[in-house]
């Protein structure tokens, strides 16, 4: 017989409500403080994270439709305190896990040092350099603003331009608080930049009112600095009061210390500068009155000097006459000297028909020579060849075996010597007219 308990018995969903309703039932809502060591995104838009301290971890969710509500941008590293209510999930795996509502970062020295750590981070790429700000029109044709379209900001800037020199003015509405402020500011300064824009304005003015250090962290966002810095149109920053400092204010190209004073940075005062083209006007005119009167004084000092023209036409009459008269004289003169010289050269010159005959002469005495040595060469050179003709014929093997010479062959060599024969051998007698051929016998 089996042995009864009085272990309660349950269902695993069942205990896993028993459990939630008791963590639901004894905690409310919380205030957690850790650091965030782990951020993944859902693909329903949901951000789980995972938060820890010395000892411990634990699990967070932020729910798609909270994000935008967070005060907070949620960063890896960053000490926060999460508020929510602590809830149960049994679905695949058994845990526990906060459901966010608000983050906040663990006092504003935390918050310092990220800025702070983030600034270094920046500086250390070169962004902040100077050699990378864009020069401010002085006076340009367009003006973007992006702001906040309901707040006092944008009618600040919009009154102090129309005081100063009223140019056109183009909002872009955005939102300059919360998660979601700076993609819009991005988005933003993107639309500005791009080329298919429109009639772009000559320099973008991002402004917001003051709040704490926790208001503006939008702008110590670091893939905003990075759209500042890409920029193609220049930038003014005016973000808070004076005495308020954001990342944005280092990278963009010139930092107002409030909207308004961005106002006044990027227009002059009309009336300035025509009160200046009047002042300019006046110098200008009285300048151009200051030359003609020197001017005019210089003519009639000149006139003074000038002489009557027929005076200067005679006096340049005469001289031209005197240069004639010596250049032809001078002319004259060379001229005879040529007809001399060449009545000279003329004089040496011989008739073209007396050096004909000259040439004619010179050439039948050297044809004359030149045919008597070709015809004594060629007499000597006969002679010579007849001699050795002679010469070779008496020495011929036929003249000589006609004289009684023999030549004795043995095997079709010609033999010179005695001992080239053996005591019975067949040799080849040649004569002048005939062969005989011999068989020796006997050798003495």
């Amino acid at each position: 017989m089996s042995k009864k308990h009085n272990i309660p018995e349950y269902y695993i969903s069942e205990f896993n409500k028993i459990i939630r309703d008791v963590v639901e039932s004894n905690f409310g809502y919380v205030r957690l403080r850790g650091e965030i060591s782990e951020i993944r995104p859902a693909t329903k838009g949901q951000l789980y994270l995972t938060l820890k301290d010395d000892n411990s971890i634990l699990s967070g969710v932020v729910w798609e439709s909270k994000i935008k509500y967070l005060k907070l941008k949620p960063e890896i590293g960053v000490e926060v305190i999460a508020t929510g209510k602590i809830t149960t999930w049994s679905r695949y795996k058994t845990t526990y896990q906060i459901d966010i509502d608000n983050l906040e970062l663990a006092g504003e020295g935390a918050l310092l040092k990220l800025i702070e750590d983030r600034k270094k981070k920046l500086a250390s790429k070169g962004i902040f350099d100077d050699k990378y700000k864009k020069q401010i029109p002085f006076l340009p044709n367009k003006v973007g603003v992006i702001t906040s379209p309901t707040g006092s900001v944008i009618h600040d800037i919009i009154n102090r331009i129309n005081e100063r020199f009223p140019v056109p003015i183009d909002l872009w509405p955005v939102s300059v608080q919360g998660t979601e402020s700076a993609q819009t500011i991005i988005r933003a300064i993107k639309g500005f930049n791009d080329v298919s824009y429109f009639n772009k304005p000559d320099v973008i003015i991002i402004a917001r009112g003051g709040g704490s250090v926790e208001d503006l962290m939008t702008f110590n966002d670091e893939e905003l600095v990075m759209s500042v810095f890409e920029s193609k149109i220049p930038i003014v920053s005016a973000i808070g009061h004076e005495t308020d400092t954001t990342i944005i204010d280092y990278v963009s190209d010139h930092r107002a210390p409030t909207p308004t004073a961005a106002a006044e940075k990027i227009v002059p005062v009309r009336d300035e500068l025509l009160h200046k083209i009047n002042f300019c006007s006046e110098r200008f005119l009285n300048s151009m009155k200051r030359i003609m009167v020197l001017k005019a004084n210089l003519i009639s000092n000149l006139s003074k000097l000038i002489r009557e023209p027929r005076l200067i036409l005679d006096s340049y009459k005469g001289r031209f006459l005197t240069i004639s008269k010596d250049l032809y004289n001078s002319y004259s003169i060379l001229k005879e000297q040529k007809i001399n010289n060449l009545e000279k050269l003329y004089s040496k010159l011989i008739s073209p028909e007396n050096i004909l005959k000259i040439k004619n002469l010179q050439y039948n005495n050297i044809h004359k020579n030149l045919e008597f040595q070709i015809s004594q060469k060629t007499n000597l050179t006969r002679s010579g060849l007849n001699n050795l003709k002679r010469l070779l014929i008496s020495n011929s093997v036929n003249n000589n075996l006609k004289k009684g010479f023999v030549i004795l062959k043995k095997s079709n060599k010609i033999i010179k010597k005695s001992n080239q024969l053996n005591k019975i051998d067949k040799i080849k007698i040649k004569f002048f007219d005939s062969n005989i051929n011999v068989k020796l016998k006997k050798l003495n």
